[in-house]
């Protein structure tokens, strides 16, 4: 299992040391990667994943990928449209607003930690996520909590990374789920 964190060049990320120590130490069986993008445009996004899953000679499906912010939403739109594969995703601040596109069913995990909105209408990423046949969880956040909402995004994604792990460690080790 490889657990992917998507670097921008030269952008504070999630992948701060600190964070992911803490990470390693409650996923002891995944791998944890900073992806270090030269380009964070969709080619750029392709060609790093592509590149850190042949130098640790991993399949797609053991792959979860967290991203946030611009890269975030430009991995989650890759996953949606099937050009990026892998087990799940965990998208962090990700602008909520409408999808160019329809999604499609994707056996892709697709974990969301938002800033508070008014719960999306239907035509919002959010509520287009809801609508669709597929394995996404979103959690909001309100950003009336001050320094608490990056605690809490933190927390919320630590859950899902933590999820993932399992889910797609399972489904790896029995065959299930090839995404």
């Amino acid at each position: 299992m490889l657990v992917g964190v998507l670097v921008a060049p030269g952008a504070a990320s999630i992948a701060m040391p600190e964070t992911f120590a803490r990470w390693r130490r409650l996923t002891p069986l995944a791998t944890w990667l900073p992806v270090e993008l030269r380009k964070t445009g969709h080619a750029g996004i392709l060609s790093g994943v592509a590149a850190a899953l042949d130098r640790l000679g991993m399949t797609p499906r053991q792959l979860i990928l967290l991203g946030e912010g611009p890269l975030g939403r430009r991995m989650l739109e890759l996953a949606l449209r099937h050009e990026l594969s892998c087990g799940g995703i965990v998208a962090i601040g990700v602008a909520a607003d409408a999808l160019p596109f329809r999604i499609v069913p994707t056996a892709t995990a697709i974990r969301l930690v938002v800033h508070h909105t008014d719960e999306g209408p239907q035509g919002s990423l959010i509520g287009s996520l809801r609508a669709a046949d597929l394995d996404a969880r979103i959690i909001n956040l309100d950003l009336a909590a001050g320094r608490g909402a990056e605690a809490a995004a933190a927390s919320a994604t630590e859950t899902f990374v933590l999820e993932l792990v399992a889910t797609i460690g399972r489904r790896t080790t029995d065959g299930v789920g090839d995404p």
